[in-house]
This record gives C-alpha cells, sequence and structure tokens, in this order.
C-alpha cells in the first residue's frame, strides 16, 4: 500500500503516527529497540504506566480462559492496566474482563487493517472507549509477516512492568514474550493450569524451569505483584540511602 492509502486509513479511523520525539510516544519501546521504529496509535489513553501484560495460548483450555478473565478484571481492580494482544484465546478472555470491569487496556496489533480475527473488532471497539491500540504497521506487510507478530510481541513485553503467562505450549508467541522479558529483567509469571492437555501441561513445567514465578489464581497474581512492588521500592530506598 502507498502512502496516500495509509493517510486515508489513517485519517478515516482517525490513527495518529507517532514519532520517537513525540511526547506521546511510550519511552520503554527502547528496551527491545535501538532505532526507534514509529508507532501508530488510536484511542485516548496515552499513560502507559503499570501496565501487566497477559498472553497465551489461542487454544486455551476452560480452566485458562475462567482465568484470563478473572486476571483480566482483577487487574484494573488494583491500579493496572492490560496489555495483550487481541489474539484469539487468553488475549481476547483477558481483554474482555478488563472490559468488562471498566478497565483501561492496551491492545498491541501487528498491523492496523483487517484485525485478525476479525471477530475481535467489537471488543477492540470496547477498549478504546477507554484505552488504546498502537501498532508498528497500518498495513500487513507483503513479506515476513510471521516476524511481525514476534516484533508485535516485543512490544507488548516492552511496555509492561510484568508478564503473565495464563497457557501456553512451551514454544510460540508467549514463549518468545517471556524469554524476552526475562532478558530484560522483567519478571515473569506463569499461571497454574488444570488440563489434560499434555502440551499446556509440558507448557507449563518448562515456564517455571526458566525461572518463572508460579500463581495458583488470579489473586495470587495480584499478591506476587505487589510483593514484587514492594520488593522493588525497598531495593531503590537502599540504593538512594547508599548515595546519600
Amino acid at each position: 500500500m502507498n502512502s496516500d492509502e495509509s493517510e486515508q486509513f489513517m485519517d478515516e479511523n482517525k490513527i495518529s503516527k507517532l514519532s520517537p520525539n513525540d511526547e506521546r510516544y511510550p519511552e520503554r519501546i527502547s528496551l527491545v529497540r535501538k532505532n526507534l521504529p514509529e508507532l501508530y496509535h488510536l484511542g485516548s489513553l496515552t499513560n502507559y504506566d503499570d501496565g501487566v501484560a497477559v498472553v497465551g495460548t489461542r487454544s486455551c483450555s476452560k480452566f485458562g480462559e475462567e482465568f484470563a478473565r478473572n486476571l483480566g478484571s482483577e487487574l484494573p481492580a488494583n491500579g493496572y492496566k492490560v496489555i495483550s494482544g487481541l489474539a484469539k484465546g487468553i488475549d481476547t478472555f483477558a481483554h474482555a474482563g478488563c472490559i468488562e470491569n471498566d478497565g483501561e487496556a492496551i491492545a498491541i496489533l501487528a498491523w492496523f487493517h483487517k484485525l485478525y480475527p476479525p471477530q475481535n473488532k467489537p471488543l477492540l471497539d470496547e477498549i478504546l472507549e477507554n484505552g488504546c491500540v498502537i501498532s508498528e504497521h497500518i498495513f500487513k506487510p507483503e513479506k515476513n509477516t510471521r516476524y511481525e507478530f514476534l516484533k508485535r510481541d516485543q512490544l507488548i513485553m516492552s511496555l509492561s512492568n510484568l508478564v503473565v503467562v495464563v497457557e501456553s505450549k512451551s514454544k510460540g508467541g508467549s514463549k518468545y514474550t517471556a524469554d524476552e522479558a526475562m532478558k530484560k529483567k522483567i519478571p515473569v509469571i506463569k499461571c497454574k493450569t488444570e488440563t489434560d492437555d499434555p502440551e499446556l501441561i509440558e507448557g507449563h513445567k518448562t515456564f517455571l524451569a526458566n525461572g518463572a514465578m508460579e500463581a495458583t489464581s488470579p489473586e495470587h497474581v495480584i499478591e506476587l505483584i505487589s510483593e514484587l512492588k514492594e520488593k522493588k521500592e525497598i531495593q531503590s530506598k537502599n540504593n538512594l540511602d547508599d548515595f546519600l
């Protein structure tokens, strides 16, 4: 697509372009990109603080669905934004739980045009009531599109103070997101699963073996986040005391 078509699509959908020197540009993107990309933004939300990524498999169990939805509701009740990719499965249920509790959600897309999955368009519209949508692209790139989903996962991780994986196999986008988060010293929580699916069971073991913390319920996730926040505040105070 040419630039005129992009501009027309942006105008029609009220999408704005964020250059790296824009005051609304998310500073945390520098965690994953040396050369900061232009981003595209839709929605009124421009404060990206206190974001928690909730990610997981598209093929989740009923237990995972309920866990993601309840966690999506618990996070805004405790002052956190829900960040996810609006994909089928865990992403969808986490965003839905957030919206049901009038929370602020941030959806990170691989591209704006031709939303995938298309049935999530009503959910996207609800996200925009309090939150926002961000992408690196207006239109789907013509080549190497699978890498755009990995780049989307990078953005999800970089904007988040913490990554929560609800259900996941031992390989795939959620694993990539968690691995990248750990490289940047961003905490990762892996939620307990109750399923007969051997791939999800093996995935859970893999995440824990790689250093993720285990949470047994949405409320336990909130407790772990509070503990991590308190620990970080104590460390910051100690560092300040040492400096003084």
